[in-house]
């Protein structure tokens, strides 16, 4: 019995996703011969490949392409870069592999644009309108709804033309064909997959292939699937909902017997025009096997040393939040939360560094209890040598003491991201957060003072949410700078999304919350887009907020993350390595000139992943994805050439210290600085005659 299950485009592949493993596990035991396919990440590869790069230059450079999904301006740049990044883009992709330069920040900061670079290119040469990238995570297709059926049968048609349909037919399906598995399990968890995912899995049955989805996306749309056979008719011969290890080993049984699939649990499928829904089953999770990545492509992701994911439990222990869907896809179990004894956890990070060699490991757990948190540290006590490391998400709860800090960080423990959500009180009771902002500061400082690093997740523009509650949030953040304000440590401000499935969306008349019912009069409505807080802040008003947040809090916290990219990568499988190679060590670089008594070397140089172009001999336009900035010539050569100097001297010499020409007057340190927030230029720390982390000069 054969299986093969893939991970179809498009996230953002630092690492494998931990559905494949945590299924191939249990097909495994089962004697099911099981193949995992991350195309994910081979998709990426295949269409960074120079020869691509090089011919979707040509289609832009000769006018071949619309302007589809960019505007003129970006597809001059795009066919301007196209020169060039054929050539980039393999150092670009080794540059995150290597165990030196992964941990240099310009030199990653580069890489990741350069690779960001080639995707928005091919982006633009497609016919059909794909706009794909990792940063942020994107791939939509133009004037296709996601949530709309008609669209995704539209968007996937064989005539509609696909971003990796390349890929797939010279490589991918003539492996599947010659295989051919009585199962192909197609997982899509988020919403950039659906397009690719959907049309993927309509290619393949089109060539005799039994196709099955799964996956949090659809899982969100049992009763929405059940009255539509055509779904089935167009995209898959089934689909799993909820959890798929038990249900998947009875599919294949099935397939090769009698074909029964009402034996088959949390199983959808249409016969006669009929959608069949079969018992929910939950699994225990203390019986589920160790998650098996063998045969995922470890050493070609997007980092030098492999990182896996890995749980604890299964959903969320507090599962109250008014905004969180969680509680929803969580509601086949009685237990909102279930766990894996601690020692079987530690057991199993045991064997996954024995059989891969894995030191650092990525919790996904929603949040990780403080209690079963000190009860693996003391199941991994035995294992200290092995120098394990983690990150992973929690709650600012006060379980989070000194002494359990310290305990944490000996097990390992590197990265904690916690949901904030908001710095009032007011709006974190509304939300039935449950946790108490006056103390969210002395649980900062006791992650701090035991070496945890943090990220902070928060959010403006909930319901009925006032602007003296938002401004609440900024003020959190700008009073508490002393504990936030290191390299390693995070925070972010998004706006709020309303999502369907939610207390936010049931009580949505209560809360003078509107939503037009054309927004709702979709099948698959996953995120509402357009809705009216008519006792809230409007949305305009929330992205003012937020823009002057993020300039304010640039100026408050400009040492190391005023720039466009963080230095210190805030993802968590980079968070997980940049935190080991750090440990104890100084990081040197900033985003931003040093202050007058910082006498260490520094020099200047331009982003290598920026464009630069020469305009009527004494103008320089120099951009990146994140800004442009138009220069003289004089000045920008001189940029270039400030070198091994200390901050102070920088200045002087660029004539921001007292000593102004001509050319050189604007350079004061703020303008030195935007140019630093842009991308656009980079500084450089070095130490005993070479730059650091072996720099390219």
């Amino acid at each position: 019995m054969k299986a093969t299950l893939i991970f179809p485009p498009a996230t953002d592949p630092r690492g494998p996703h931990l559905a494949l493993p945590c299924l191939a596990a249990s097909l495994r035991r089962a004697d099911v011969e099981t193949e995992l396919l991350d195309l994910d990440l081979d998709g990426m590869l295949a269409v960074l490949r120079p020869d691509r790069l090089k011919e979707a230059g040509e289609r832009l450079r000769a006018g071949a392409v619309p302007p589809l999904t960019c505007g003129r301006e970006d597809l001059r740049r795009m066919a301007e870069l196209s020169e060039v990044l054929p050539e980039q883009m393999d150092d670009a992709l080794a540059v995150l592999r290597d165990r030196e330069r992964f941990y240099n920040p310009n030199a990653f900061n580069s890489a990741r644009e350069t690779v960001c670079n080639g995707l928005d290119l091919v982006s633009a040469a497609c016919r059909s309108g794909v706009r794909y990238n990792i940063a942020p995570i994107i791939y939509d297709v133009e004037g296709v709804d996601v949530q709309s059926l008609s669209d995704l049968i539209r968007a996937t048609s064989d005539d509609s033309g696909g971003l990796f349909d390349d890929y797939w037919d010279t490589d991918v399906f003539p492996r599947l064909d010659a295989r051919r598995p009585e199962l192909i399990g197609i997982t899509i968890t988020n919403r950039q997959q659906i397009v690719p995912g959907l049309r993927m899995a309509r290619k393949l049955r089109r060539r005799g292939h039994f196709v099955v989805l799964g996956g949090t996306v659809y899982t969100k749309f049992t009763e929405q699937l059940r009255r539509l056979p055509e779904f089935f008719d167009h995209f898959a011969d089934g689909i799993v909902a909820y959890e798929g290890d038990t249900a998947l080993v009875e599919l294949v049984h099935q397939l090769n017997g009698p074909r029964d699939f009402t034996k088959v649990p949390n199983y959808l499928y249409a016969r006669n025009g009929v959608v069949h829904m079969t018992r929910t089953h939950v699994e225990d999770v203390a019986a589920l096997p160790t998650p098996d990545f063998e045969g995922l492509p470890l050493q070609r992701y997007l980092t030098p040393e492999p990182v896996l994911p890995f749980f604890y439990g299964k959903g969320c222990y507090f599962n109250r939040c008014k905004f969180c869907d969680i509680p929803y896809i969580n509601n086949i179990s009685r237990k909102a939360y279930r766990v894996r004894p601690p020692e079987f956890v530690a057991e199993d990070l045991v064997r996954l560094h024995d059989r891969f060699g894995a030191r650092h490991f990525v919790f996904t757990d929603e949040a990780l209890a403080p209690r079963l948190l000190e009860r693996l540290a003391d199941a991994l006590e035995p294992h200290r040598q092995r120098e394990l490391r983690f990150v992973g998400y929690a709650r600012l709860e006060p379980g989070f003491t000194p002494e359990l800090c310290r305990k944490l960080a000996g097990m390992g423990m590197t990265k904690l991201f916690f949901g904030l959500e908001s710095g009032t009180q007011e709006t974190i009771d509304h939300m039935d957060k449950r946790i108490k902002i006056d103390r969210v500061p002395a649980v900062l400082k006791n992650c701090r003072d035991a070496g945890i690093l943090f990220h902070l997740f928060s959010i403006v523009g909930f319901p009925e949410e006032t602007e003296e509650s938002a401004w609440g949030t900024y003020r959190f953040f700008a009073q508490n700078v002393s504990v936030i304000n290191h390299p390693g440590n995070s925070f972010d401000i998004h706006p709020f999304g309303l999502e369907l499935r939610t207390r936010y969306a049931e009580e949505a008349d209560a809360l003078g919350v509107l939503v037009p019912p054309e927004a709702l009069n979709k099948e698959f409505v996953i995120g509402v887009g357009e809705w009216t807080n008519s006792r809230g802040l409007s949305r305009d008003r929330v992205e003012t907020l937020l823009s002057e947040f993020h300039l304010l809090l640039r100026n408050t916290y400009h040492t190391y993350h005023a720039s466009a990219q963080q230095l210190w990568p805030a993802f968590e499988e980079f968070a997980v390595l940049y935190a080991d190679r750090y440990r104890g060590a100084e990081f040197r670089y900033r985003t931003s000139l040093p202050p007058p008594t910082d006498r260490r070397d520094y020099r200047l140089r331009w982003n290598p992943s920026s464009l630069v172009e020469h305009w009527n001999g004494n103008t320089v336009i120099i951009s990146s994805r994140h800004g442009r900035a138009v220069l003289d010539r004089s000045t920008f050569e001189l940029l270039d050439g400030v070198d091994w100097q200390s901050g102070v001297d920088i200045l002087a010499e660029s004539g921001g210290g007292g000593h102004q020409t001509p050319v050189t007057a604007f350079l004061t340190r703020q303008r030195i600085g935007e140019l630093i927030e842009k991308s656009l230029l980079q500084l450089v720390p070095l130490q005993a005659g070479r730059d650091l982390q072996g720099d390219p000069s």
